[in-house]
């Protein structure tokens, strides 16, 4: 089984809008016109069993219509909704993204504008936490290099020792291996891994490891997944501006034991995600 943790797609009235910014913010071409059914055709044909699509608001007035969005997609898909920094409702909305069933938040600080380890954000923080969903938060650079980078390792590590006492005191666990359910996309800082190195290495958090092969020297690579721990690594591709079959090829060249890459490929995900039924 295989479980792509990042990938991206929209509505189809909106999706070709979606990529047209996303490749102007890139400066890359994605491998497809963002809609569902193309990400569908991908999941097929790379041989992924389940893709979580990760959903940002840039604004606060698109919270709700995204949200209800993501509620709607069903198996092989599993939607993450989106809280957006300046949204007022955020503990009625994080209550009801519970109750349909939404199981994340993805953050994306450089398009929501905003810090990580920002006091104004703890108290949505303390909700997600209280609530039970995962946190996703991008991490380290953009594809393109940005002019100022909001979530970067160092951050990320404040943000977890300021919320540490709201991991205790609401047992924020995930059943099957004890983790917290956090995670940090391309493993815990895009293009900044000395800084994960430095702040996050061996911290009790999810990497997922999209948009990270190829732009890492292969033994960095296999060190920094080593010293994290397998048991916290999260199979990503962040598709549609990477190839998922490209990166499963990737990873089964790699140094890994068979139990190893079971792992990375869906067992960590489904105990994160509590996928009973698989």
């Amino acid at each position: 089984m295989i479980i792509d943790f990042h990938v991206h797609a929209f509505p189809d009235k909106v999706a070709s809008r979606a990529i047209e910014a996303l490749e102007s913010n890139y400066g890359e071409k994605a491998f497809s016109d963002g809609t569902v059914v193309s990400l569908l055709k991908q999941m097929e044909e790379s041989r992924i069993d389940i893709s979580i699509i990760q959903s940002v608001s840039t604004a606060a007035r698109q919270v709700v219509s995204i949200n209800n969005w993501v509620s709607e997609l069903s198996y092989p898909l599993i939607g993450f909704g989106t809280i957006h920094p300046e949204f007022d409702g955020y503990k009625e909305e994080i209550q009801r993204m519970k109750e349909i069933g939404i199981k994340g938040v993805k953050f994306q600080p450089s398009f929501q504008k905003f810090y990580p380890d920002d006091e104004k954000m703890f108290p949505v923080y303390h909700e997600i936490i209280k609530s039970g969903l995962i946190m996703l938060f991008h991490a380290g650079d953009e594809i393109k290099p940005a002019p100022l980078i909001y979530s970067t390792p160092q951050r990320i590590a404040r943000m977890l020792d300021a919320m540490q006492k709201d991991f205790d005191a609401y047992n924020y666990r995930v059943k099957t291996n004890g983790h917290l359910k956090f995670a940090a996309a391309h493993v815990g800082g895009y293009k900044m891994w000395d800084q994960v190195e430095e702040h996050l290495l061996g911290r009790d958090i999810f990497f997922d490891i999209s948009y990270f092969f190829g732009h890492i020297e292969t033994q960095k690579a296999l060190k920094l997944i080593r010293s994290h721990g397998i048991n916290k690594i999260l199979f990503a591709s962040d598709f549609p501006f990477a190839l998922p079959g490209k990166e499963i090829q990737t990873l089964l060249k790699l140094d890994f034991t068979k139990e190893e890459r079971d792992k990375v490929f869906s067992e960590n995900a489904r105990a994160l995600l509590e996928l009973a039924f698989l």
